[in-house]
């Protein structure tokens, strides 16, 4: 059991009984029948059973959670969400996912980029908040908690917790740019929306790629079963006409494991002789 290493547990709460999921009609739509793009896996770091394969690679439809209200209750259940990557294998500890190659980038983010030194430039280094869209890039374990309007979701990389208001119609006048921006959440049948604004300007990855103040995000949520496994399919699609040549679109899944909790990830500011990437200089 991954609990069993140590850390803090920083899990969603379990919902019991009726939920009311703010911004859902009572007559929410089906979700569309579909397989995952990326298989997952059952057992902590291991691939998919031969079993679910043949579900997936057979494309039988997923079973989908009826309502907004299943899909709210799914995505609190206790337990994390953990990274599948594209060989289905469950990522423990996420994985350095969310760089855009350089031909998405306009001639001034790519600029950018390439003045960027990440051992000096870098705010994570330090122990900065990554931000958004940072924080979901890094595709690690995360939880999903809800009280009343707000959606609470926690990753367990840098220890970023994260609010999205639900049921707003617009940006509060005045909202400040944080590392995080303002997230609002709605229901579009079955599929939770986030939409993110007033982000502020640190980089985007390791390798400094830009956002600008126009930079805006949007989130697709959508919870299938297949396999006997539960899976969170997220659409992230970024916009910053900016530094991007157009919408840049990322797609993640991630499975449900019960049995584990999020880690307290503790971060301390490294020497710049343990930085990634950089060799320590011969005596």
């Amino acid at each position: 059991m991954r609990a069993a290493l140590g850390g803090s547990s920083a899990e969603g709460a379990l919902i019991a009984g009726p939920l009311a999921v703010p911004g859902a009609s009572s007559a929410g739509g089906a979700l569309p029948a579909k397989a995952l793009a990326v298989p997952g896996a059952a057992s902590p770091g291991g691939a998919l059973p031969a079993a679910a394969l043949a579900v997936l690679a057979l494309a039988v439809p997923a079973v989908a959670a009826a309502a907004p209200e299943e899909v709210a209750a799914t995505l609190a259940s206790p337990g994390v969400w953990a990274y599948v990557d594209a060989s289905g294998e469950v990522r423990p500890s996420g994985s350095f996912t969310g760089v855009p190659p350089d031909e998405a980038l306009t001639p001034a983010g790519l600029e950018k980029r390439q003045r960027f030194d990440f051992r000096t430039d870098d705010p994570v280094l330090g122990c900065g908040a990554p931000g958004m869209p940072r924080a979901l890039t890094a595709a690690s374990p995360m939880t999903f908690s809800w009280s009343g309007d707000e959606l609470t979701i926690r990753y367990e990389s840098m220890d970023v917790v994260r609010v999205v208001h639900m049921n707003r119609d617009t940006v509060p006048p005045g909202t400040l740019r944080t590392p995080n921006g303002y997230a609002r959440g709605h229901w579009e049948g079955d599929t939770l929306v986030l939409e993110t604004s007033h982000l502020d300007q640190r980089v985007q990855d390791l390798l400094g790629t830009p956002k600008s103040e126009r930079m805006t995000l949007e989130e697709r949520y959508d919870v299938e079963t297949a396999g006997g496994e539960t899976y969170l399919r997220v659409d992230l699609t970024m916009r910053d006409d900016v530094y991007l040549v157009e919408p840049y679109v990322w797609h993640f899944d991630f499975v449900l494991r019960p049995d584990w909790t999020l880690m307290e990830y503790a971060c301390r500011e490294r020497p710049i002789e343990l930085t990634p990437g950089v060799a320590p200089e011969a005596p």
